[in-house]
């Protein structure tokens, strides 16, 4: 294209501000040594007058800000003086163009605006605390208005375009005021606490009713001035104090900023997206001192760097662009969430086709239907995303959750354990770890296991594994060589026993019943240890966690490794919600390091139900707030605080005394508090009994 990105044109002094004429094609530059008039075509930036030529070098003419009068002023300059003069300047004047100087602030004067309907009317926003308004249009006479914003100083002050009688204000103490000009003698109509700092910046949204701000804290917040919520909307974490921002013309959700240290570049940001700026002007060699848009896509800038700079937004760079489009999650159920890049990128986009698609319509919207003369096209936008979910059954949530809260892990009798954890296994389809447990419960039996004629329990063992399923048969060949060692060791443990059997007994050896008789003292740690292994390199810590504590008498195991089992399943039954069971690992685990997570941060706090805030307990109880004094934990029938047995509904998070509970809802079935919602307590009413209260 013909028109260049970026043009610059360096001037003779530091620029402090600019503003544009409302035609577009001047521009003034203000600073403390420089005032003059900037033409700005499509091929050049050219000086076209200078306003402090002929005048006298004086505090008056260091200006901190400058604004351009309206469509009615069009030639009507207002500048702001650091020693609190403001000064009127006429463009038609002939010699010195200074048409009034008003010193009636104290301090430095930190902003001006013109009244958008109105080129007479001037607001000022002072650093003494004070914010003035100014009709020119009656020279003798001082302030119209004055009003008070109680506080040190007052940063920044705007007037509202659609409701222009209204203006906001940027306070010292970090808050923002909205003013109504109609009532002068009143206080502010709004005030929030929007900035931890001092604000330094506020803007208008075109609709009326939106407010963005920029502070110290590097944020930039965006509030609904006709709502009573204390929340901003949207909220933007920039990495500098935020100075100066603007709403970009034409693009309701897109605001630009520049810092007051640190960063000399320009942002642009999509409120919908706080996290990463949509556009970067990256042209000044120091901080940016002032911005304004000629229109949506061409930004002004000036800087202490001397230059001023017209930037296209198609020029910009985008670290939007950066962003990999492509991504992968992974939630603990196994399902895989992912995005796939279906757009090409195109640098250069035609903004001015976004903003209106009906007109004209980019690559990601596709029209529907065909256009008359009475209808619009209907627009779809097309995302440059495809996304889907893919379940992949690798961990069963299910069987995990259940085998956690109803596995035994007591030690008292091994043959019990195991069994009835082999019967839950199975009921669950894990016919190999059903196979373990029975294992298990045949080296550490007291007794011998009773036989019914030719059928031996120990043959139904291993014929179990004849049920196995398919997603079990990757793992054959590891437990194939457990099962070997196992029979080695019952041969090699049975054949020195063998004459002293009892060969009318149950246990006598046949060769297709049960091989060996479950009294001989079996050397069978090391196959133990070998299932630990098996299951440890399976990742299975919760069979690790559990085989160790019903055997831990019977076993030596180091610390270090018992310590990672216990700490990865706990990890595990966390991420899951499964305190209970957590709870009662951890207090069967004999390392300390494991046991001390129950002994750690045992204290609860609340947090009053009214106000929010945290209530501090006393030797005596709490049982009111501290800021609100509002009773805590107050019954809904007798409002007072319940001090002994306290129940609730989880549906309204109303409740009070089981006792008034129980008499109201054996009749009603409506919320005692009149919030309408159906409480449902017949499982409490029918088990727990009446108990007295403390």
């Amino acid at each position: 294209m013909d028109e260049k990105f970026t043009m610059r044109e360096r001037m003779s002094g530091a620029i402090n501000a600019l503003s544009i004429s409302p035609e577009g094609n001047l521009a003034v530059v203000a600073g403390r040594e420089i005032l003059k008039i900037i033409s700005i075509s499509k091929s050049e930036i050219t000086e076209t007058l200078n306003l402090r030529a002929g005048s006298h070098f004086n505090l008056n003419y260091s200006s901190n800000d400058v604004k351009w009068g309206n469509n009615a002023t069009k030639q009507k300059v207002a500048t702001a003086a650091t020693n609190g003069a403001i000064i009127l300047w006429d463009l038609n004047k002939i010699g010195r163009k200074a048409e009034r100087v008003i010193t009636e602030h104290s301090r430095a004067v930190n902003r001006i605006c013109f009244q958008p309907d109105n080129g007479n009317i001037l607001l000022s926003a002072s650093q003494d605390g004070t914010m003035k308004c100014w009709d020119f249009r009656d020279p003798k006479n001082g302030a119209r208005y004055r009003f008070e914003g109680k506080s040190e100083s007052v940063r920044d002050v705007q007037f509202n375009p659609v409701s222009v009688y209204e203006f906001a204000a940027a306070f010292e103490t970090g808050t923002i005021q909205k003013w109504d000009m109609r009532n002068p003698k009143a206080l502010y109509d709004r005030k929030v606490s929007a900035h931890n700092g001092p604000c330094l910046t506020v803007d208008w949204h075109p609709n009326g009713k939106l407010v963005a701000s920029g502070g110290r804290d590097k944020t930039i917040k965006v509030w609904d001035m006709t709502a009573d919520s204390r929340r901003s909307l949207y909220i933007i974490r920039t990495m500098a104090s935020v100075s100066r921002i603007q709403w970009r013309p034409g693009f309701e959700n897109e605001i630009a900023s520049c810092a007051l240290l640190t960063d000399s570049r320009i942002h642009v940001w999509d409120i919908r997206r706080p996290h990463i700026a949509k556009y970067t002007f990256d042209e000044h060699d120091t901080t940016p001192t002032g911005f304004m848009w000629r229109n949506s896509s061409e930004l002004l800038s000036v800087s202490k760097d001397k230059w001023f700079i017209k930037q296209n937004i198609r020029g910009a760079y985008r670290p939007f662009d950066l962003l990999k489009r492509n991504g992968m999650g992974w939630n603990v159920q196994g399902d895989i969430s992912f995005t796939i890049d279906t757009s090409s990128r195109d640098l250069f986009v035609d903004e001015s086709l976004i903003s209106k698609p009906v007109n004209g319509s980019p690559k990601n919207w596709k029209r529907l239907g065909t256009k008359t003369a009475s209808e619009e096209e209907i627009i779809q936008y097309i995302p440059p995303q495809s996304c889907g979910i893919v379940h992949m059954p690798l961990f069963d949530f299910e069987a995990f959750s259940i085998f956690a809260e109803n596995y035994i892990i007591s030690n008292e009798n091994v043959a019990v354990a195991c069994d009835i954890n082999g019967e839950l296994a199975w009921k669950m389809g894990r016919y190999r770890t059903a196979q373990t447990w029975k294992i298990i419960a045949m080296f550490y039996s007291d007794e011998p296991t009773e036989t019914d004629g030719n059928e031996s329990t120990h043959e139904s063992v291993f014929t179990d594994s004849d049920k196995f399923t398919d997603d079990e048969e990757d793992d054959e060949e590891a437990m194939f060589q457990i099962h070997e060692d196992l029979s080695e060791n019952i041969s090699q443990s049975s054949e020195g026993d063998i004459d002293s059997l009892n060969t009318g007994t149950s246990s006598q050896i046949h060769t297709s019943t049960s091989p060996f008789n479950l009294k001989v003292p079996w050397k069978h740690e090391s196959v133990v240890m070998e299932l630990l292994n098996y299951y440890t390199e399976q990742g299975d810590v919760q069979m690790c966690v559990t085989l160790y504590l019903i055997l831990e008498k019977y076993l030596n195991i180091d610390n270090d490794r018992i310590e990672d089992w216990f700490t990865a399943y706990i990890e595990l039954l966390h991420r899951f919600k499964l305190w209970s069971p957590a709870t009662a690992i951890i207090k069967a685990c004999k390392v300390q390091n494991v046991r001390e997570r129950n002994e750690n941060a045992t204290t609860i706090n609340i947090a009053c139900n009214t106000c929010f805030k945290l209530v501090n307990g006393t030797s005596g109880g709490s049982w009111a707030c501290d800021k609100c004094h509002r009773l805590l934990n107050s019954c809904t029938i007798c409002h007072q605080t319940v001090r002994g047995l306290y129940v609730w509904c989880q549906g309204c998070n109303h409740g009070g005394h089981l006792s008034h509970m129980r008499d109201w809802f054996a009749v009603e079935k409506l919320c005692a508090t009149g919030c309408g919602h159906i409480c449902v307590l017949q499982p409490l009413l029918s088990t727990l009994p009446l108990e007295e209260e403390n």
